[in-house]
């Protein structure tokens, strides 16, 4: 798609007026649901559909049964659990479906649930997102899910943002999120990309020099991604995690790494702004995140003070929304060494703008690209490469005629 095209379809979402939004967002599931608004099955009985089931009752809406692959996902909140095929033959006439599963998938998303309920002679199918616009005090923000409003009253940052975007296939992943966020559409998604996270072979290749620091180490899952990608030839790896179960799954698979043990260093924190405490909701999964709510105290660390011995060449960030602070918290680092920065902007509406902007101002030369890694606006990582580690447009023609060959 070429930058003329990507610049007619931005144009497209801010022809909206605000106002018309708004009518929008309070309209849009009583339109997609008809006569059916007060009779709802959820799609999906696990964390997020239990959540929204809890959101429902607050405002004093029924809901009559729970659709799910997995039928014996009892809860203890009196709301049965039916199979797909039971809950269509059931309700599929007399209630609307809302689709309550949304996680990272690299093939399974909403859309996908979508058609196969109607393809069940569901009459109503609607995605989670026009139940969050209709009660936006109980739901939202969610992650990046804001109502269509608040992204159309950004419209000089966002467009600022756009331009800061070095190429057609950036931009058009930009414009194809902003209209999920704003139309809650999920069909025609652009499909995510094929390599491995953090580590696009089309933008910039692994060094043997590369010094990775891991903010978000979970359980060495982008350990395993480098390792595999350099073929063990890096410098040097230092990863943080915060979550004591992850952590220690962290530790369990670097034992297994003895040939790596002098190169690889971990640490138990979270990564903030300035070093301290905070409080975390420990989930030993990969939502673990630092939160006002947090049952737990956990200890945090600022990146200029960590690496004040380490010259890093690459670092990656996918801490659940703590990305604007841990930036803060690296600037001294940013601004000497001027590594690559793969940061994660899915976590928060505001990250949309404010992580690409925050990264070009922290390296003025580097070039900002934009892929995503999964269906649905997950894994959506915005890169800055400095020109030095760049692949230039003619490495990559030439690559590809090699390969065609």
């Amino acid at each position: 798609m070429s930058n003329l095209d990507n610049d007619q379809r931005l144009a497209s979402v801010f022809s909206e007026s605000i106002g018309h939004a708004r009518n929008r967002e309070q309209s849009a599931f009583d339109e997609a649901a008809g006569v059916l608004t007060n009779s709802i099955v959820l799609y999906g009985a696990g964390n997020f559909g239990r959540r929204v089931l809890r959101g429902l009752r607050k405002n004093g809406v029924n809901v009559l049964a729970f659709a799910d692959l997995d039928s014996t996902l009892c809860g203890n909140d009196g709301v049965p659990v039916l199979s797909p095929e039971d809950a269509a033959r059931t309700y599929g006439r007399t209630a609307a479906f809302v689709v309550c599963v949304w996680h990272p998938d690299k093939h399974f998303g909403v859309q996908r649930i979508i058609d196969q309920l109607l393809a069940m002679d569901v009459h109503r199918v609607v995605p989670f997102v026009y139940l969050f616009w209709k009660y936006p005090h109980t739901f939202l923000p969610h992650y990046f899910w804001d109502l269509p409003s608040k992204y159309l009253e950004r419209e000089d940052v966002i467009r600022e943002t756009y331009e800061s975007f070095d190429d057609p296939t950036s931009k058009m992943q930009f414009i194809a999120d902003l209209e999920l966020r704003t139309t809650g559409l999920f069909r025609g998604r652009p499909l995510p990309c094929t390599g491995q996270q953090y580590f696009p072979e089309e933008i910039f290749h692994v060094s043997a020099d590369e010094c990775f620091i891991d903010c978000g180490g979970y359980d060495g899952d982008t350990i395993r991604a480098l390792i595999e990608e350099s073929d063990g030839r890096f410098r040097r790896i230092l990863a943080l995690e915060a979550d004591p179960e992850n952590f220690s799954r962290l530790e369990a698979y670097l034992a297994a790494l003895p040939e790596f043990h002098n190169r690889i260093g971990i640490h138990q924190a979270a990564v903030a702004r300035v070093a301290g405490t905070l409080r975390f909701a420990a989930t030993a999964a990969g939502n673990a995140a630092v939160s006002s709510c947090g049952e737990s105290i956990v200890n945090c660390v600022a990146l200029d003070e960590v690496l004040s011995d380490e010259i890093p060449t690459m670092i990656k960030m996918d801490i659940e929304g703590s990305e604007l602070d841990a930036l803060e918290g690296a600037a001294h680092t940013i601004a000497s060494h001027k590594p690559i920065l793969a940061i994660c902007l899915y976590h928060r509406p505001e990250h949309f703008w404010e992580v690409p902007l925050r990264m070009k101002s922290a390296e003025p030369e580097a070039r900002l690209y934009l892929r995503s890694y999964a269906v649905d606006g997950f894994d959506t990582v915005c890169y800055a490469v400095p020109p030095a580690r760049c692949i230039q447009e003619s490495e990559r023609i030439t690559g590809a005629g090699e390969r065609a060959a």
